[in-house]
This record gives structure tokens, C-alpha cells and sequence, in this order.
């Protein structure tokens, strides 16, 4: 923690608190930025607690275990601030609440206080003896977040074993918001605490797509989203976004709104250079059996409306219907879980028998198995509607893999001219691309060469450091007095 006097950072870790397993999209993004600032003195985690409605300081040992994966929040009972309308449990009147759970969650109940005792246990021999008892009741859902990968064991921990306290806000703090604020924090209750104590407010916005594109969204959660930005954009003493194309639509939507805005700042994400061994042409890895290096294409995102796996689905279909995967023994390669709105399209990936074998979807992967199916490809695929950046572009770059992307938002943008960008409209121009580039490799080879002489992007440490020198103007201003609230 910084020296009284100095402005603290607060890195609100709510979304990183709960999540178990490979980080992914914007969670990866406060994880590394995370990374980046606690091997520097002075930044403290939060967890904004719902019951509370306040920020609690976590203790930096829990901090470091949250992010390094060893941890993850017992959820039970604690409810996101930005879901719509009430649990079910909440219609039981709090004094019956601890017995009705007991009655209704009883395996969840009977893990927690188990992991209650394990935590206290006065030797490690009794702390293995609860765990094996444990393991007997953890169901597939229970051990995905108490079990880790290597089957070593992850601390399951209730609110109250935070160690938390309660944040005193001094006016010279700055607040950094990079997660998902719009499910895990109340918005009113940082405005208010805002105006109580006037710290400054630093908001990362990736997109506002579900305000953009409602569409694509369950109506509940576009009306979530877009109350959280319409109170945290006017709010904000900084705006961060990933493109100069979302920083634009932020400035639109407050303009056509009449919300004021303060600062914007563009600061790109980074991705790592993938390690020695692991560039164009080698395997960071061993493929699936069922997946020959350079003959398939791939497209790693979470199934989602706008992203585009229809539109690959059925080219994929016009593709198989005229032979060409058959030539050459190409396949197509889905990396992602499955999100919302989708379970048609998911049930049709799964059964349809016309892709049996040719079109192969995979969840769960590690970062090393993606890695080996970057490194195997033969080129990428990203047909999405619109992205706020997209990041699976620059990781295909860094393994030498062009891509054949949308027009959607910022592609173009993060694109450049290492990558053909279509309509995602245009279902001729998809059939055409990949026909073209199945079965013409050479047709792919100039943009891949000048990804390999021309490509360059900041790493994840360089894009933090920009990132957290951003906040260098809030953190100086504070000596001249806090900024109002909107």
C-alpha cells in the first residue's frame, strides 16, 4: 500500500475474484493489467461486496491468489448488483435463509463449511483428510472450481474469509474499473460514494456494443449495460478504450445522449509474443488426433450471436456441397464455450452430420493447446458483426496467420493491412475468400509475408505501462483538489 500522502490506485477486482479456469476476453485484460501493477508498490485490490454496497481492500495475499488462479470466490449467496429483478432465494426472509439453504443446496453447504475447516486445519495431514472428504462430494460444477487443472486444490472462500476491510476513500485515490462493472458493482453506490468522498474514477470501456446492437443481447442485460454507462461514463474523471473506433461511439452515444464526458484515452490491448518454437510454420504443441498441422482453418471466440459462427456454419456447408474440405482434407476449427442465444446453433455444430468431422468445435482449452492450434493453422477466421477490438487477430499475427475478418467496428482498424476484411453480410464474398484459400494457398501468402516482415504490436507489459500512464495527470491533479461529479 502507498505511504499515507501518496494517491493510491484501487484495482477493482471483482470479476477476477470470481472466475475460475484460463482467463478469457476482457478478464484476461484486468488480469494483466493487474499482473503489471502489482509488481510495482502501491496498488491495492478491491471486491465491490453487494451486501455492503461499499468496496472492501483486499489483503495482498489473497490478491495474489486470486490472480495467480490458486483462489476463487464461494459466491453463495451474494448476488451480481447489475443482475435484473430477484433470485428466488431472496423471497425467504433472511433469519430462514442459512436453514433453506442448508434444505435446498445442501451438497454446496456441506462443501463450504467442509472448506470452512480445512482452512482453519492445524496441520497440513488434517487440511489433505478434509480435502479427500470433499473431493467424495464435489459433483463436475464443484470440482471445476475447487479442483485446479493439475488436480492440486484451489481455496474455495467464502466472503467473510476475505480478511476484507472496508475502503476509506481519500480524495487523492484513483479507482480503476477494468472489468465487468455493469454485472459486479452498483453504479449508484460508487457515484454516491463519489460525491461522498471525491476520488477519481477510471473507467475501461472496451465497447458498448449491446447499446449499439440490442439485438444481439437478452433485453434485460442491454437495459443493464446501458443504465451502468450512462451513469459511469459522466461519472469517469477517464475514459479508456482499446480503438479509435469505440472511443468515437462513446463520444457519440454521450453526444446523442447529452451525458458529459471528461477525458478519452485509445490504448490498445497487448498480447504476448508466443515463446520460442511457437511461430508460423512449428507447434507450441501436440494437435487433436483428428487435425492435420496446415490443413485447417480456425477461429477461436465465445459462441455469441454477433460473431459470426452462422455465417462460417453455412459457408461451411455451401463449401462441403461443392467438395472442396474433401480435396484437400481442410477442416474448420470453433475454440470457444458457448454463450447466450445460441443454443440452436450449438445443438446444429454437435449433430448436424453433414459437418461430422470437418467442422469440430473445442471448449475448454488450456492457453497451450491454443497456442498449438494457432501454430497448426493454416489461417484464421474472425466473421464478427463488430468488435470493440479483437484480439484473436493480433494473437493470429504473432503466429504468422493471416486472417480473413469482418468489417465489423475496430477490425479494420486492428487489421491494418496484414488482413482481407469482408462484409459480414456478404455470404458470397466468405464462400469465395475460403474456397480460394483452401485451395490456393499462394492467395494468402502475401499477406503472410508482410506479417512476417511488417507486424508489430505492444506486448501485454507495454500496453499496461501505457495504460497506467494514463492515470499519471489524476494521479498529479489530486494535489490541486478532487474533480466534481456529474
Amino acid at each position: 500500500m502507498r505511504p499515507e500522502g501518496i494517491p493510491r490506485i484501487l484495482l477493482d477486482l471483482s470479476w477476477t475474484a470470481r472466475w475460475s479456469g484460463p482467463p478469457v476476453g476482457i478478464l484476461r485484460v484486468e488480469r494483466e493489467l493487474a499482473r503489471y501493477a502489482f509488481a510495482r508498490p502501491g496498488t491495492v485490490g478491491v471486491f465491490f461486496d453487494p451486501a455492503s454496497r461499499r468496496y472492501l481492500a483486499l489483503p495482498d495475499a489473497t490478491t495474489q491468489k486470486f490472480l495467480a488462479g490458486d483462489a476463487v470466490l464461494d459466491t453463495l449467496g451474494i448476488r451480481d448488483p447489475g443482475r435484473a429483478g430477484k433470485r428466488k432465494s431472496e423471497a425467504i426472509p433472511a433469519p430462514l435463509r442459512p436453514a433453506a439453504r442448508w434444505l435446498l443446496q445442501t451438497r454446496h453447504m456441506a462443501l463450504q463449511a467442509l472448506e470452512r475447516r480445512r482452512l482453519d486445519a492445524a496441520t497440513p495431514a488434517a487440511a489433505e483428510a478434509i480435502d479427500r472428504l470433499q473431493r467424495r462430494l464435489m459433483s463436475a460444477k464443484y470440482r471445476r472450481f475447487m479442483v485446479k487443472p493439475d488436480g492440486s486444490r484451489r481455496d474455495f472462500l467464502p466472503l467473510d474469509r476475505l480478511a476484507a476491510k472496508p475502503v476509506a476513500f481519500r480524495p487523492d485515490d484513483v479507482l480503476v474499473c477494468a472489468g465487468a462493472g455493469w454485472s459486479h458493482t452498483d453504479i449508484d453506490a460508487i457515484v454516491a460514494q463519489k460525491r461522498a468522498t471525491p476520488f477519481r474514477l477510471v473507467i475501461l470501456c472496451y465497447d458498448i456494443i449491446p447499446i449499439l446492437f440490442p439485438q444481439f443481447y437478452k433485453p434485460h442485460d442491454v437495459a443493464g449495460f446501458t443504465r451502468y454507462f450512462d451513469k459511469a461514463l459522466p461519472a469517469a474523471d477517464l475514459v479508456v478504450t482499446n480503438s479509435h473506433r469505440v472511443e468515437a461511439d462513446v463520444q457519440a452515444h454521450c453526444r446523442d445522449k447529452g451525458l458529459p464526458l471528461a477525458a478519452t484515452a485509445v490504448v490498445p490491448l497487448g498480447a504476448d509474443v508466443p515463446a520460442s518454437g511457437t511461430s508460423a510454420g512449428t507447434s507450441a504443441g501436440a494437435l487433436p488426433q483428428n487435425l492435420e498441422a496446415q490443413k485447417f482453418a480456425l477461429f477461436v471466440s465465445t459462441i455469441e450471436p454477433r460473431k459470426g459462427h452462422r455465417l462460417l456454419y453455412e459457408t461451411w456447408l455451401r463449401l462441403l456441397a461443392d467438395g472442396v474440405p474433401q480435396k484437400t482434407g481442410f477442416k474448420l476449427v470453433f475454440v470457444g464455450r458457448a454463450g447466450w442465444m445460441v443454443d440452436d446453433l450449438v445443438k446444429a455444430l454437435d449433430t448436424d452430420p453433414r459437418i461430422a468431422g470437418s467442422l469440430i468445435r473445442l471448449e475448454g482449452l488450456s492457453d497451450a493447446a491454443v497456442r498449438a492450434l494457432y501454430a497448426g493453422c493454416a489461417f484464421c477466421c474472425y466473421p464478427s458483426r463488430y468488435e470493440g477490438y479483437g484480439l484473436p487477430l493480433v494473437e493470429a499475427f504473432h503466429f504468422g496467420k493471416a486472417v480473413v475478418a469482418s468489417t465489423g467496428g475496430s477490425l479494420p482498424e486492428v487489421a491494418g493491412p496484414f488482413s482481407p476484411c469482408l462484409d459480414p453480410d456478404d455470404a458470397d464474398a466468405w464462400y469465395r475468400t475460403l474456397r480460394e484459400w483452401i485451395e490456393n494457398p499462394a492467395a494468402r501468402a502475401p499477406y503472410e509475408a508482410r506479417i512476417r516482415e511488417n507486424f508489430r504490436h505492444p506486448s501485454w507489459d507495454e500496453a499496461a505501462a501505457d495504460f497506467f500512464a494514463r492515470l499519471a495527470p489524476l494521479l498529479h491533479e489530486t494535489a490541486a483538489g478532487p474533480a466534481p461529479v456529474a
